[in-house]
């Protein structure tokens, strides 16, 4: 027996080929989405790097701005420290000053005279004391006016007054009452 098949057979239809542009342009777009993924991939990767350099040269900053500061703090505490030596130098230069000036005064004192009072600022003295006679007093101011040490001596006032005598008499003694201003050699 034979079989007839009178139904249509149905052929298989040849694929028609793509045409080349289409090839061309899905190529084309594939090769620009990778440069674009990796372009994207790499700026972002960029950014991240600038990003972590920016935090860490603002930290850098931060230590150097504290250091900085410490730095000005310290220049300060040296100037500081200068100034106190500096006086602690003046200080001791100068150190002897009283002591020869008390003695000058000391040496060139005439009998009849004592002083009251001894007054020092800077390199100018304020004396007052008493003499017996006002020649007791010029004395005293033409030897002061002798010694090295002092560079002026003025003879600001001398007057006489009557002070009372301690004792059991009560009496009042005549004297002169003198002020003297020096000028010291430093």
């Amino acid at each position: 027996m034979i079989r007839i098949n009178l139904l249509p057979v149905k052929r298989k239809k040849k694929p028609k080929p793509i045409p080349g542009f289409v090839i061309a342009t899905v190529a084309a777009s594939i090769l620009v989405i990778i440069g674009v993924i990796f372009t994207y991939v790499n700026l972002k990767e960029e950014i991240n790097t600038l990003q972590a350099r920016k935090t860490a040269n603002e930290r850098k900053l931060q230590d150097m701005k504290k250091k900085l500061k410490d730095l000005e703090n310290y220049e300060t505490l040296v100037k500081a420290v200068e100034r106190k030596k500096s006086v602690i130098l003046q200080l001791r230069k100068n150190q002897g000053v009283p002591v020869r000036l008390m003695d000058e005064l000391s040496k060139h004192l005439p009998n009849g005279i004592w002083l009251k009072e001894l007054k020092t600022m800077g390199n100018t003295v304020d004396i007052e004391g008493y003499a017996f006679t006002n020649s007791d007093v010029v004395k005293y101011v033409n030897r002061l006016k002798k010694s090295p040490l002092f560079n002026s001596v003025y003879l600001a006032e001398s007057k006489r007054k009557d002070i009372s005598a301690s004792g059991a008499r009560k009496e009042k003694i005549p004297v002169y009452n003198f002020k003297i201003k020096l000028g010291v050699k430093v």
